[in-house]
């Protein structure tokens, strides 16, 4: 899969067709889009592209209330390509760009630079000069400017629609569940493993300590996990929180990984997060903190037994 960032870069690929949006979490509407512009690319013997922004335009036109992202930048690009997606076009999004009407957009990107014979968009999409472009805007501007414009969605997760906002939601609330049903897959946190205060040592429950990246975070607790490396998925339960019990000063993210003894410091990872057992809180000896762990433990093996 191509990753292009400067249209300069392009070319002329053949028949092109673009499904238009942010991506973020890659969620069940996303695949829904992506996979409408693959058929429509291989019925007319094209090329699909997915066609997003970085940053996120909230990040740009309104930082402070721009939403934490569900994934990182590299995250997103991993699922676009496993969507089967032929390529990426990735825009630079600026305050000139937002300027751009949803038909000067549509001229210039679109039709102009990168010649698509069809877009295919979210229902409830928004682009262009303060958000004006929606659905109808788009198959308005596809009739005039001369391309196909597909409309996909609503999608649903059981009663619910599906939408970034809705994910993140989902994950402020622990809502694992949803997630994974509005995601197709369970949420995860990227980031390397890192030295810790190595407490977990003391307390015959070794971690391996997570510095994610990911911005969407959910609720301190403790929850099952799976961590997974460059050679598989492993079973774990992650403490996500302040250590009230050793007055930590910052969150952590700490992995106990069953029967497992390597030096992973230093790798990439990924910390899949399957359910929470429990809110963190507060004991009186790390020997209460131990016995807690190992029903903890417990408890995980006999969901993940289930899962």
């Amino acid at each position: 899969m191509r990753i292009i960032r400067n249209l300069e870069e392009l070319g002329r690929p053949a028949a092109p067709v673009v499904a238009l949006g942010n991506f973020d979490g890659v969620h069940v509407g996303h695949q829904a889009i992506l996979q409408a512009a693959i058929t429509r690319a291989r019925a007319i013997n094209g090329t699909a592209f997915a066609l997003t922004f970085d940053p996120l335009p909230a990040k740009v036109l309104a930082p402070e209330r721009a939403p934490r992202l569900i994934l990182t930048g590299d995250d997103k690009a991993e699922l676009l390509r496993s969507s089967g997606i032929d390529g990426v076009i990735v825009l630079r999004f600026n305050l000139e760009l937002s300027k751009l009407t949803p038909r000067k957009f549509a001229i210039e990107y679109i039709r102009e630079r990168i010649g698509a014979r069809a877009v295919v968009v979210g229902h409830n999409v928004s682009f262009g000069h303060q958000r004006a472009g929606n659905a109808a805007t788009m198959t308005a501007l596809g009739r005039e400017l001369g391309f196909d414009a597909i409309v996909v969605g609503p999608v649903k997760a059981g009663e619910m629609e599906v939408s970034s906002t809705g994910v993140r939601e989902a994950i402020a609330a622990g809502d694992l569940a949803l997630v994974a049903r509005m995601l197709g897959r369970r949420h995860f946190l990227s980031g390397p493993v890192i030295h810790g205060r190595e407490r977990g040592r003391t307390i015959g429950f070794p971690t391996a300590n997570v510095a994610p990246r990911t911005e969407c975070i959910p609720p301190d607790g403790v929850y099952v996990t799976r961590i997974i490396l460059a050679d598989g998925a492993y079973p774990s339960i992650t403490n996500i929180g302040m250590r009230p019990t050793f007055a930590e000063p910052a969150r952590t993210f700490e992995a106990h990984i069953f029967d497992f003894n390597r030096d992973i410091y230093g790798q990439e990872v990924k910390l899949e997060i399957i359910e929470r057992i429990r809110p963190e809180r507060k004991f009186a000896s790390g020997q209460e903190l131990a016995a807690q762990i190992a029903a903890d433990l417990q408890r995980a093996k006999e969901i993940l037994a289930n899962a």
